[in-house]
């Protein structure tokens, strides 16, 4: 890999474990924002140093933009929802994961406050996860294409899953399916960086991710006793119902761009 690669790896890599040992000696806990905004730092000094183009930034009609965002967190939302009805016990007459998580109260009015909550969090989580998409898909995953189509999603996948391990110090267990949903992941959202040539749409799954499916999809229709104990090898979109749908999406869109391409 070039300077500019390892370069960008080290920043990015370093201060979330600097974040990590703050967290030991203070109690204060910033390793999640703090190391995506550290994302966007590395890409941003990287830059800088070696004048690189070509992060994902594409200047594009607002328009397109808005669609294919629209689209992608459409789709994303659509696989986390089959995910849950799939993989845990719902209870959709008392709703009580809804319940457990979000309060008391009639449903009607606990869910919409928790979707409202949800999407408030959403926003704010937006530029954060952009700084993230950023780093990995705009910058890392083209200079990563040297690798072929597939080495560059896989060894970006692993990169990534690899970043996060600050996040699971003392609890490494959750960590491996974890990781592999994130590879996963990353691969979707390579498709979409290449199918888009930019990183807004990637951003705006990202941030649904961390928002909209964890806070709502994942709770609204889930049994209580399944939140619980929450086991990470099945419970939504990053348990094995959402790494079959993903793998599955990823053929599906694979067998479309090839079958367009012999045409």
């Amino acid at each position: 890999m070039s300077r500019p690669v390892w370069t960008f790896l080290g920043i990015a890599f370093t201060i979330p474990w600097l974040l990590s040992l703050l967290r030991l000696a203070t109690g204060v806990d910033v390793v999640a924002p703090g190391g995506m905004l550290g994302v966007g730092l590395a890409v941003l000094v990287t830059v800088r140093r070696f004048g690189l183009a070509d992060t994902g930034l594409t200047r594009q009609p607002a328009r397109r933009v808005v669609g294919q965002s629209a689209v992608a967190l459409a789709a994303f939302l659509g696989l986390a929802l089959l995910a849950v009805l799939i993989s845990v016990r719902l209870d959709v007459t008392g709703f009580s994961g809804l319940h457990q998580v979000h309060g008391a109260g009639p449903t009607s009015e606990v869910m919409a406050a928790a979707l409202a909550k949800a999407g408030l969090l959403f926003l704010l989580v937006l530029p954060l996860a952009f700084c993230e998409e950023w780093g990995w898909r705009g910058f890392l995953l083209p200079r990563l294409m040297r690798f072929g189509r597939w080495g560059a999603f896989g060894l970006s996948g692993v990169i990534w899953a690899v970043w996060h391990l600050p996040g699971y110090v003392g609890s490494l267990a959750a960590f491996v399916p974890f990781a592999v949903f994130t590879v996963l992941l990353g691969t979707l959202l390579g498709m979409v960086r290449l199918h888009t040539n930019s990183v807004w749409a990637c951003s705006v799954v990202h941030a649904a991710n961390n928002t909209l499916v964890i806070a709502f999809v994942n709770v609204a229709l889930t049994d209580a006793s399944e939140l619980a104990a929450p086991d990470p090898w099945s419970l939504g979109l990053s348990g094995w119902a959402g790494w079959v749908l993903m793998a599955a999406l990823v053929a599906a869109l694979t067998t479309t761009a090839r079958r367009r391409v012999a045409v």
